[in-house]
């Protein structure tokens, strides 16, 4: 009898921590050639970053040819807002390094734009995307993200980075390599 429950434990330990790597994996959603602009798309799976009170936020990460970007979805509750060209997105690294993003075009909030699925499909939300340079590229994929900071029209809002999300988004932008 004792080897039975032996082995179902050490089957059950096999099968969670399976289970635990699938969760965490990052993967590459996109990579093609288009068919039109012959530029070679590559992006990452959607990933949560913060679920805070103030701020859900989800990001995926892209390259398109040699340039690289981060695309952002945010929802600030049932708050209308935008995010002109040029707003900044500010990175804060561990090493106390900042990281400065800009966004390419000025959007606004419309109800499911923030949102990666059901939840939050039916709030006000954003989607932006910001360019990173190859130099960033370097940096980011070097040290990990503390905190971020968001310009909207509104003001900005500052959000802590767990250490686990972090280290979830550095992995997901070494995919793009």
């Amino acid at each position: 009898m004792l080897p039975k429950i032996n082995l179902m434990k050490n089957l059950f330990l096999i099968l969670f921590a399976l289970f635990t790597a699938y969760c965490n994996a990052q993967k590459i959603s996109e990579d093609h050639i288009d068919e039109f602009t012959k530029n070679h798309v590559k992006r990452t799976d959607w990933e949560g970053l913060t679920f805070e009170m103030k701020a859900v936020t989800s990001y995926r990460f892209s390259k398109i040819d040699n340039q690289y970007f981060i695309q952002l979805k945010i929802m600030l509750g049932d708050v209308y807002f935008s995010i002109n060209e040029n707003d900044e997105l500010m990175l804060k690294l561990i090493n106390e390094e900042i990281v400065t993003l800009k966004n390419i075009k000025y959007t606004t909030t419309c109800v499911g734009c923030g949102s990666t699925g059901f939840n939050g499909s039916q709030s006000q939300g954003i989607n932006v995307s910001y360019n990173i340079s190859n130099e960033q590229y370097q940096l980011l994929t070097q040290n990990t993200i503390s905190k971020i900071r968001i310009y909207t029209s509104k003001n900005y809002i500052d959000l802590e980075i767990k250490k686990k999300k972090a280290d979830i988004l550095q992995k997901a932008l070494k995919l793009l390599e």
